[in-house]
């Protein structure tokens, strides 16, 4: 089970908000779909308002007592009406077997007057059996449950899912409120690290905990360096694998696109990292046009496969030698 908060993350309230009024207004949907980027918070989001859901005694400010007997089942893990899936530990999807028992488990009478709360965390990542089953529950939905699906890409969540569910999207934040908490939170660089982290304050501070700036920046100056005849292709593929907790792969997309922009002349107000303008010449230098097209397509074919068994130092290793290929045919 997800960690429980106190306190729900200042970019959240107006969302607590609207959750909160389902309660207030005893409208509580059979199905709830939450969708917003990663790292912003939508677990402990929904963990929270389940735990609301399932308090006797909730204050006056709408948040769950935590002191109740409802709320120290709860927080121990322990409460019974309340079911919590996501993948296993090194899984990315959820298992058929979790969500056939789950069925199960709510054609069972609930042990509790309030209703029972099922959070499925990563609905967007579900394989085709288990969405299936998963919408059979949806179709014939049990009394007095509400489940509260996660969602970070609607896309990938199946049609006839997403519309057995009253959506809640959360499509931007507050970037100085954002910071705001990162500055509190001890983040140096807290603007930087929520670039970093394309504006998801809780990934920025996890990237400020892994010093995510400073091994940037070193890996780009790596990968000029290879370009530049300087540096051993496999050596660059070597460091990239080494950052397996970084989002590697994000940025040579990202710096790669700013190439292929510089090469169009593009202004540097207009890149993905400004500050990268004069050393991204080095690579527009050495690649035409239809090359580093050839070098983004196939980053993003890796990408795609990041997810899968492919390995991963490999992967790294043909996509470095096929740079350093590419950066000696121009002309």
């Amino acid at each position: 089970m997800a960690e429980q908060h106190a306190d729900i993350y200042p970019w959240l309230l107006d969302y607590w908000a609207k959750l909160n009024r389902y309660l207030q207004h005893d409208r509580l949907p059979s199905a709830l779909m939450l969708h917003a980027d990663e790292g912003l918070g939508l677990v402990e989001l929904a963990c929270s308002f389940a735990n609301r859901v399932c308090c006797l005694q909730p204050n006056n400010e709408g948040m769950a007592c935590g002191q109740c007997a409802s709320c120290l089942l709860f927080n121990a893990g322990s409460y019974p009406d309340f079911y919590h899936l996501q993948p296993e530990d090194g899984k990315s999807t959820i298992r058929i077997d979790a969500i056939r028992e789950l069925s199960a488990n709510l054609s069972l009478s609930a042990q509790y007057t309030k209703p029972r709360v099922v959070l499925i965390d990563t609905a967007d990542a579900m394989p085709h059996q288990a969405a299936n089953s998963l919408l059979k529950t949806l179709e014939e939905p049990s009394d007095n449950t509400c489940l509260i699906l996660i969602a970070h890409n609607l896309s990938k969540v199946p049609l006839t899912i997403r519309s057995r569910c009253q959506l809640l999207s959360l499509k931007t934040i507050d970037r100085d409120q954002a910071c705001s908490w990162l500055e509190l939170s001890g983040c140096q660089q807290a603007s930087e690290y929520l670039s970093l982290a394309n504006g998801a304050p809780l990934l920025a501070q996890n990237l400020a905990q892994l010093e995510a700036l400073d091994k940037q920046t070193a890996l780009f100056k790596q990968l000029i360096s290879v370009f530049k005849g300087q540096l051993d292709p496999l050596l660059f593929a070597e460091a990239c694998f080494s950052h397996k907790e970084l989002p590697v792969l994000q940025w040579l997309i990202a710096w790669f696109t700013d190439a292929l922009k510089c090469a169009h002349g593009c202004s540097s107000d207009k890149l993905i990292k400004p500050s990268l303008a004069i050393e991204l010449k080095i690579l527009t230098a050495k690649l035409e046009l239809k090359q580093l097209h050839q070098i983004l397509d196939k980053l993003m074919q890796l990408s795609e496969l990041e997810s899968t068994q492919v390995n991963q130092q490999l992967m790294f290793e043909e996509f470095a030698v096929c740079c350093y290929s590419l950066s000696l045919t121009k002309g």
